[in-house]
Order: C-alpha cells, then structure tokens, then sequence
C-alpha cells in the first residue's frame, strides 16, 4: 500500500513505517513531490493522491470528514483515507503511529481501498 502522510504527522514517520512495515511505501506531504502540495487544499490533496493510488493518513478530523461526504454525495472517488485521532495516538509518535499503520495495513491486505475510510487504533488495543 502507499501512504500520504500529512503535515501534523511526524516526518520520523516515515522510516519507522520502512522498519516496521517494509510493504508500505509512505512519502511524508513535506517532501512528496519535492513539496507543493504542502499548500494544497484539501480537496487539490485528495485528487493528487487518487491519481497515484495513494491513501491519505490524516489527522484532519475538522475539514477532511466533510469534504469526504461531498465527495460521496457528488459519486467521486478517492484512494482510501486513515484517520488518525489526537485522543488515540500522538502524531509526533512515529513508532507508535509506524505500528498503527502496520496493523491496519495487513487486516486490510490486498483490499481495494478505493473510497475506504479506516481510523487507527492503539497498537495495544488492536
């Protein structure tokens, strides 16, 4: 699976999904596509990620939600979201969110995660 991983998240992120997850190819919005789209809209985020097959993993839970049921509403796709939830999980944790992300990952295995919207558990309570 490959992963976009937002701006609030840890870029350590990144090679703690490589060590814990080797199957995942993560980039950080930082430095993905050598970073324009650290000012892109929401919307601009979503359609760059449809167009790689890229899952966004976000900790948007203010504006992504209600872009995502417009988007349903308007039948237009995008390639899976993860959220992730403050209360749950720090996103300046990145082995914690790397083992997060692992779990998910395999439980949804060779899955289509076209329009998916998953959230992240503790590695503890998965």
């Amino acid at each position: 699976m490959k992963v976009l991983l937002e701006t609030h998240i840890a870029k350590a992120t990144v090679g703690a999904i490589a060590k814990a997850a080797p199957d995942i190819e993560a980039q950080h919005l930082a430095r993905w596509r050598d970073g324009p789209m650290r000012s892109a809209s929401d919307a601009e985020l979503l359609t760059a990620c449809h167009e790689e097959g890229r899952v966004l993993v976000t900790f948007d839970l203010r504006t992504i939600p209600s872009l995502l049921r417009q988007w349903a509403a308007e039948g237009r796709n995008h390639s899976g979201v993860i959220f992730g939830d403050d209360k749950t999980l720090k996103p300046s944790s990145p082995a914690m969110l790397a083992a997060a992300l692992a779990t998910l990952v395999a439980e949804i295995g060779e899955a289509d995660t076209t329009n998916v919207i998953r959230f992240l558990t503790r590695p503890d309570q998965a």
